[in-house]
């Protein structure tokens, strides 16, 4: 085997690896993304419930502290409600829920469910938005549960795949 099919070789089979191993990464980033969620609601209801911060500010504040993958959420939403006049919580929510389906995947179940959150955020009392949060939470820890069992039964899967696949076609091509 020549020098050049060996390396052809090594670079198909390390191409589809790395293709398998990101989209098992995806899995994970997911199972990550409604924890830090969760988290991020939780310092959401502190800033509204015990500090009584503007709704922009408290968005900000909390997209400044979340992690990057959950950060254009908070941020996008803070950024239209304070740049744009006129437009409601709800609509800076669903922008900020666009900006975050594009860094990770969201099915549509878990994007409604971001949407249906977001028309109860600022429009009303400062306890109903308390229970509004306090709901969302306990939906994202299912979310998150159902997400965790998808990362178990496909991380592997993906894993071993991009890299049997490499190896296949190495294989059909010799």
């Amino acid at each position: 085997m020549s020098m050049f099919k060996l390396l052809g070789a090594f670079c198909i089979v390390a191409g589809c690896s790395y293709l398998g191993l990101r989209i098992a990464s995806i899995y994970r980033k997911r199972t990550e993304l409604f924890r830090f969620l969760q988290n991020g609601l939780t310092l959401l209801e502190t800033e509204i419930n015990y500090t009584s911060t503007p709704l922009p500010l408290a968005l900000e504040r909390v997209g400044q502290k979340m992690h990057k993958d959950c950060q254009p959420l908070f941020i996008r939403a803070a950024t239209v409600l304070q740049e744009k006049k006129g437009v409601t919580a709800a609509e800076a929510w669903a922008a900020g829920v666009r900006a975050l389906g594009g860094e990770v995947p969201l099915t549509k179940e878990e994007t409604e469910l971001l949407y249906v959150f977001g028309h109860g955020l600022g429009g009303s009392a400062k306890e109903e938005q308390v229970k509004n949060i306090a709901l969302t939470r306990k939906q994202l820890s299912l979310v998150e549960k159902v997400a965790e069992e998808e990362q178990v039964k496909n991380q592997k899967l993906w894993q071993y795949l991009g890299f049997s696949l490499g190896a296949v076609i190495v294989l059909i091509l010799i």
